[in-house]
Parts: structure tokens; C-alpha cells; sequence
């Protein structure tokens, strides 16, 4: 292959700029000089001299106007015109005696500092033999305006000697001068380098090349600014995958760092040039559309979005399905700055995942007031965890073959000095994505411990006590101490202590999980799988985990009476739990009739409102008491 033909005198030289500039100042100079000298003998009427140097001032001058494009051969050609017209001025005037011959070793560092190597290496043989010819010129006698006496040969030798030890001088101050001069520019190229990796760290993600928060909030100002000139509309939008924990678990962390990228280059494709694609953090990404006319034109975005995000992603050979939630906030309607849009987009994004996950919301007012009312929540609640306002209620557990009560369910409960009683269903998702579920758990562990410990303390048999764990509670370490704790605390024997966990947990952390639930099975804690039938029901799953009871969801053990095919949904259950060794409690038991064909279907256990709904712990003993002297 052939190289590529390189521009005319295209230097390598970083000084290139400086080095032309400062070529045409010498040139200059030496146009001035040459004039003057040209005035000096024009007086003394050394015409034919004056002619001479007027030539050396032209060529000066072709030299000025080539160096703009040629810079090298406006240097050799400048020192070929010095060397030329100094010789003849010096065979004119005084030969070897001459003050011309001066200029010489002037000559060696011009042709040094501005010319290549061989130009000085071949200048200094040049003014060598111009030496021996002028010497050779005054021997033979023919200048004219030098007397005709011979002349030692030591003089023409000494100067020779110094206008050779002049240029090896030169040469090797400019070797020494370029050496320098590379690795100034090889440490430029790295300190250049380093400052684009720095400025990449800065503003890219370094797993996708995705710009970053700081990067993308840049555009966004830019877009803003733009729309505020236009009058046209700014989508700002934050997408969550619902599912990528579960992927990045089960096939690991290289499998879901692809993922990522995967996902990355698939909403780059979807966009515009002028949009931004942008990575936040884990599985988050910014989503930022300028030069919209109307929503029409977001909700058509969204739908390519998620549409192309539906297929499936190829990662290590497995096929591999996301979903995300997206949040919307519209400039100028949500506001009119960054972080303002930024936070009602994170508020959309998590009212979408609040709306069953794989859909998209746009911000409204409402999300705001109900955002402080959570943070009213939250602080309330951190005040009640040291307070009398959190209390457990407990629903009975019967064994339906004979009757008797077996244990009961720990169910919080949280009665506000000011709002009352508030829902569970209020109250634990703000403990949950507040942090304050792990004291919340480990303050219900302890108590229903307490409270279990008490019965069979009072003599109302060794009654089990089932306490439900959320989420956010397994994935934190210091669950297993929290229930060592717990069972250290109060005495209980840990097989009176039952953990319910929902099957979507099972899903959402297996490998962690099933580590977990074997340690904790190992020490006599027991394990229910909570609202069985309303999740994956995947046997596969079952069979890994360390699971001693599964309880049926209510809303089909309800159904029962009225319903053939809930009714033959929970008869399946039953049967699927037996083959696996599990024992099988419905909930939401509230009529004679439900129970008889639970007992029908060999259910072991069961709770609802047929027998007690959730009470009081002084209710709950009584309930017990009198229940016992009953039977």
C-alpha cells in the first residue's frame, strides 16, 4: 500500500506557527540590514557591490513571500542566497580578510535553527569549499581588490577549523534542542490524553459511553434554552427496567453489565441526533427530547420506546425480556428548570412502577402533594417507632382437622395521634423505600417473640407466632441476626418463629436468597410462602428453597363457594404442596362452608373471619382462653 503523498514542507514541528514567525522577522532583519550596507556603499560609489547586495535583498524577499507555503524551501533558499552573495561580497572585497567571512558561523546557526540536519551538514561543507576557493582565488592572485602577497595557509585552516567546530556546535545544540522538543510534545500527547479520559470519566458513563447526570443536565439547559426561543416542548423522561436485579442475579454481573450496553445502544437507536440518551446509575436511564410540538409527538416516542425494549435481548444465548417504567415530565407545563423537571420525572417514573411496573406516567400536580405527605408519613413514622402509636395485632391459625389453635399471624398495625389508624398498605411502601423498614421488621421480630414467648408462658400451649418479611428485609445482612436476636431476647424455641416472604421474593433474589432460608431452616425457624397462587407458582423455585408451608391468597380462598374454578385452583394448591412435603394454610376462611371444603381438599390450616379477625394482644389471649375452654 501505497503512502499517503505528504503536503508541501507539512511540518511534524508542534512550533511550527512560531517557527514561521520568527523566520520572517530574520528575513526582515536581514532585508534591513543588507539595505543599510546597500546606502553605505552606494555613498563610497561601490556601485557594482550595491548591485550585488540589492540581488541577495531580492532573493531575501522571494524568500519571505515562499515561506507562507514552503517553509523549508524558503529556508534553503535563504541560506543559499546568504552563502552566494557572502562569498562573492567576500571574493569582491578583502578575500579572507574580509569582515563578511564573520557572517558565516551566522550563517551555520540560521541553516541550524530553521533547516533540516543535512541542510546544516551540507552548508558547512559548502562554506568549507567556499574557504579553500577563496584561499585558491588569493594565492593565485586574481582579486582584484586584495594585494597580491601570499598567504599562510594556517589562516584559511584556523578559520576553516572554527566554522567546523561552529556547525558541529550547531548540530548538536539542535539534536539536543529537538530531542527536548519531542518529548515535550510526546508528555503534551499524554497530558492531552490523560485530560480526555478525565474529561470522559467526568461527563460518560463508563459501561455504556452514555453521557452522565452531569453531562445530560447540560444538554437539558441547552434544550430549554432552545425551547424557550422556539416556544416548542422538552420531554424529560426517567426510565427504570422493571426486571434487571432478577436478570443480573441469575445470570450475573457480566451477563447484566450486556445487558446494559444492550439496552443503551437500543434507546440510542430510538432517538434523534439532537436528543440525549444518558445513564444514571444501575438500571436507570435519562431520556431527553427537545423540539417537540405536543404530547402526541412524547406518547409516539414512548410507544417506539417500549416497543422496541419489548423484544427480546440476546444475552449468553439466553433470550432475555425487559420491561421498564418510564416517568414523563413536559417543559415548560412541569417546570421550567433542571432540577425541577429532573424531580417530577422521578416522581412520575416511580408512580408508574407504583402502577404495576411496564408503563409510563406523566407528571401531574397531585404527585407532588402526595410526595409531601410521605414525607410527613416518613417523619411520623420515625417518631412512632419509639412511641406506644405501633402495635401487632394477631389473626389465629386453626388446625381445621381438630380445631385447636396452632399460632397466629404478627400483623402490624399504626394508630396516629392526629390521622388515626393507617392502612399497612399506606404505611409499609413508605417504610420500605425510606430505609426504615429494617428497624420497623426488626422491632416486629422482637415483639412478636416476646408476645409468643408470653403465651406459653400463660399456659396457653406452644402456640407459633408467623411474622411477614419484606423485600428490602432479606436483602439487608442483619436479618438473621435481627431474628437471633429476636429468639435470644425472648426465650422462643426458633421453631415457633414462621417467616412469610411473597413468591415474587423468590424471583427477585434467588442465589442470595435460597442461602438465606437454608441457614435459617437449619436452625428451626420456619418458612411459608405468602399469597400463594397471585405470583409465579413455579415449582422449580419450590423445589430449591427451604419452604415448610404454603398459605393460599385469600382472594381465591374466598371464592371458593361461588366459583368452580377457584374452587379447583385451590384444590390444585393442596395437592401441589403435598407432593412437595409442604403443609398448606388458607387465608380469608369467613363461612362454615369455605371451611368444609377446605377440610374436604386436606388443607392443614387455615384464618379468617370465620373464626377471628386480627386482635389486640389482651383480645388475642382471651379469644384464646375461651376458645380452649370451649373445646
Amino acid at each position: 500500500m501505497s503512502s499517503p503523498s505528504r503536503r508541501p514542507d507539512a511540518s511534524p514541528d508542534p512550533f511550527a506557527a512560531g517557527r514561521r514567525r520568527r523566520l520572517r522577522q530574520v528575513l526582515w532583519l536581514l532585508t534591513g540590514a543588507f539595505a543599510l550596507v546597500i546606502g553605505l556603499n552606494l555613498a563610497d560609489a561601490a556601485y557594482a557591490t550595491a548591485g550585488l547586495e540589492g540581488a541577495i535583498i531580492g532573493l531575501l524577499l522571494l524568500a519571505l513571500w515562499l515561506q507562507r507555503r514552503h517553509f523549508h524551501d524558503a529556508v534553503t533558499l535563504t541560506a543559499a542566497s546568504l552563502l552566494l552573495g557572502l562569498g562573492v561580497l567576500v571574493a569582491h572585497n578583502q578575500g579572507l580578510y574580509d569582515e563578511a567571512v564573520l557572517a558565516f558561523p551566522a550563517l551555520l546557526l540560521f541553516a541550524g535553527m530553521f533547516g533540516s540536519r543535512r541542510l546544516l551538514l551540507g552548508l558547512i561543507v559548502a562554506v568549507l569549499a567556499a574557504l579553500l576557493v577563496l584561499f585558491w582565488l588569493h594565492q593565485s592572485g586574481r582579486l582584484p581588490s586584495v594585494p597580491k602577497v601570499p598567504m599562510d595557509w594556517r589562516r584559511p585552516f584556523v578559520i576553516g577549523l572554527i566554522m567546523t567546530v561552529t556547525g558541529l556546535f550547531v548540530w548538536m545544540v539542535v539534536r539536543d534542542l529537538e530531542a527536548i522538543l519531542r518529548q515535550l510534545e510526546e508528555e503534551k500527547a499524554a497530558l492531552e490524553q490523560s485530560h480526555a479520559q478525565i474529561e470522559i470519566l467526568a461527563q460518560r458513563d463508563s459501561l455504556t459511553d452514555l453521557p452522565n447526570r452531569a453531562l445530560a443536565k447540560d444538554r437539558l439547559t441547552h434544550l430549554l434554552t432552545q425551547a424557550r426561543r422556539n416556544g416548542r416542548m422538552v420531554a424529560v423522561m426517567f426510565l427504570d427496567l422493571d426486571n434487571f436485579k432478577t436478570i443480573n442475579d441469575s445470570l450475573g454481573h457480566i451477563a447484566g453489565d450486556a445487558l446494559l450496553c444492550q439496552v443503551a445502544d437500543t434507546l440510542r437507536s430510538c432517538v434523534r441526533e439532537s436528543d440525549t440518551v444518558a445513564r444514571l446509575s444501575g438500571d436507570e436511564f435519562l431520556i431527553l427530547l427537545g423540539d417537540l410540538p405536543d404530547e402526541d409527538a412524547i406518547i409516539a416516542a414512548v410507544a417506539n420506546l417500549t416497543h422496541r425494549l419489548g423484544q427480546a435481548f440476546q444475552v449468553e444465548g439466553v433470550d432475555v425480556l425487559v420491561t421498564a417504567s418510564l416517568g414523563i415530565a413536559v417543559a415548560p407545563r412541569d417546570g421550567s428548570d433542571t432540577d425541577t423537571l429532573l424531580k417530577h420525572a422521578d416522581m412520575a417514573m416511580y408512580r408508574a412502577k407504583d402502577a404495576g411496573r411496564n408503563t409510563f406516567r406523566f407528571f401531574d400536580p397531585s404527585m407532588n402533594a402526595n410526595l409531601v405527605e410521605e414525607l410527613h408519613l416518613t417523619a411520623a413514622l420515625r417518631s412512632a417507632l419509639g412511641s406506644e402509636q405501633l402495635m401487632l395485632h394477631y389473626q389465629p391459625q386453626i388446625e381445621l382437622a381438630s380445631g385447636r389453635i396452632v399460632g397466629a399471624e404478627a400483623l402490624l398495625r399504626w394508630k396516629h395521634p392526629e390521622y388515626g389508624w393507617i392502612s399497612p398498605a399506606r404505611f409499609i411502601p413508605i417504610a420500605e423505600r425510606s430505609g426504615l423498614i429494617h428497624e420497623l421488621g426488626a422491632w416486629v421480630l422482637r415483639q412478636a417473640c416476646l408476645d409468643a414467648q408470653s403465651w406459653r408462658e400463660r399456659g396457653l400451649g406452644e402456640l407459633g407466632v408467623a411474622v411477614n418479611v419484606s423485600a428490602a428485609q432479606f436483602r439487608r445482612e442483619s436479618l438473621e441476626h435481627d431474628i437471633a436476636r429476636a429468639l435470644a431476647a425472648s426465650g422462643l424455641p426458633a421453631q415457633a418463629l414462621e417467616l412469610e416472604l411473597t413468591e415474587s421474593l423468590l424471583m427477585a433474589d434467588a442465589r442470595h436468597l435460597a442461602n438465606v432460608l437454608q441457614r435459617l431452616s437449619a436452625s428451626g425457624v420456619k418458612i411459608a410462602i405468602d399469597d400463594f397462587g397471585t405470583g409465579y407458582s413455579n415449582l422449580g423455585y419450590l423445589r430449591n428453597f427451604a419452604v415448610d408451608r404454603l398459605k393460599v391468597d385469600q382472594s381465591f380462598v374466598r371464592q371458593m363457594t361461588r366459583d368452580s374454578h377457584a374452587q379447583g385452583l385451590v384444590r390444585a394448591i393442596i395437592e401441589m404442596g403435598h407432593c412437595l412435603g409442604l403443609q398448606v394454610v388458607a387465608e380469608g376462611v369467613e363461612d362454615a362452608q369455605t371451611l368444609a371444603g377446605l377440610v374436604d381438599a386436606g388443607c392443614e390450616r387455615g384464618q379468617g373471619f370465620h373464626w377471628s379477625p386480627a386482635l389486640p394482644p389482651q383480645d388475642f389471649i382471651a379469644f384464646v382462653q375461651g376458645h380452649q375452654a370451649r373445646g
